[in-house]
């Protein structure tokens, strides 16, 4: 080669695997004859021949088809690699000549990362200058990050349409979340953080469903104490109120200035009455009477 070695460079017409002479191994055996004589002979060999009667036979049978198979098959393993010897040699050293090239291609490609990376940080860079100029603090740009923004074959001009497009849908559905009317706050929170307005939606419904379950148990409680408090007022405003004390005649009044005392009378009374209800409007009733030092004893079958 006319080339020095400081100045050869390799391509790929150097690398041609030139073939000065090839031969291809002629093997002349009696393989075919063997098989056929072996498809003639095993009738012989069937299963129904053999039974309890002649298992000698039998045993004797198998170990000299096994034997006979091994010796065959031993022997095309010794052709094999007589045969195969001069291309096991060629396909050896056309290996570590590939391996010797790889590790050329390995340093350089290490040079060839080391410089792409520099090229997506300085575009990364870039991007974060675009997205910091849109003055969108909703949320931050590693949100909606593509890292397909980075190779080499996305235009600049069609990154910053992109997040454009990102910033707008952000902005439509944080309007389309305040049109639910309520849990808005946790609703926006819960989008943000997740950009997935379709879970949003779903745990804003969840809300409500809970919300309305809520509402619904306590009316259905509220409906069993009504009865009971309805109960005790009625009871304080009917004059026969077992629990009234009993009406005096007015008297008459002194034209003199006298002090009167305005303060109700202390004398405990006792009062006997049946009460009927559900047993949460008794314990309410029973409630109602603790809470303001009524005192009241259970009497059954007409014993206190």
């Amino acid at each position: 080669m006319e080339n020095s070695l400081e100045t050869f460079v390799i391509e790929e017409k150097d690398l041609e695997l030139v073939i000065s002479e090839q031969k291809l191994g002629a093997l002349t055996t009696n393989a075919k004859e063997i098989k056929s004589l072996v498809e003639k002979i095993l009738p012989n060999y069937d299963i129904a021949n053999y039974n309890e009667s002649n298992i000698d036979v039998a045993k004797k049978d198998k170990a000299t088809l096994n034997k006979a198979s091994k010796v065959l098959n031993d022997k095309r393993i010794e052709l094999e690699k007589e045969f195969m010897e001069p291309f096991s040699e060629f396909k050896e050293i056309i290996n570590d000549t590939c391996k010797l090239i790889k590790t050329a291609t390995d340093k350089i490609d290490s040079v060839v990362k080391e410089s792409e990376a520099k090229e997506k940080e300085s575009k990364k860079i870039e991007i974060g200058k675009f997205w910091d100029a849109q003055d969108f603090n909703l949320v931050s740009i590693y949100k909606i990050f593509d890292e397909k923004w980075l190779n080499k074959t996305a235009k600049m001009k069609d990154v910053q349409k992109e997040i454009l497009e990102k910033i707008s849908k952000i902005k439509d559905y944080i309007i389309t979340i305040e049109a639910i009317g309520s849990d808005i706050d946790l609703l926006k929170s819960l989008y943000l953080d997740t950009l997935n307005l379709n879970s949003t939606i779903q745990y804003a419904n969840t809300l409500k469903q809970n919300r309305e379950t809520a509402q619904k148990e306590a009316e259905a409680r509220a409906k069993e104490v009504a009865p009971v408090e309805a109960v005790a007022k009625m009871e304080v405003v009917v004059d026969d109120n077992p629990f009234e004390e009993a009406k005096t005649e007015p008297q008459a009044v002194s034209t003199e200035a006298t002090v009167v005392s305005t303060e109700p009378k202390k004398e405990l009374l006792t009062r006997t009455m049946k009460v009927i209800g559900t047993y949460a409007q008794l314990v309410a009733l029973g409630n109602f009477m603790n809470d303001n030092g009524i005192t009241f004893e259970k009497i059954e079958n007409g014993t206190v």
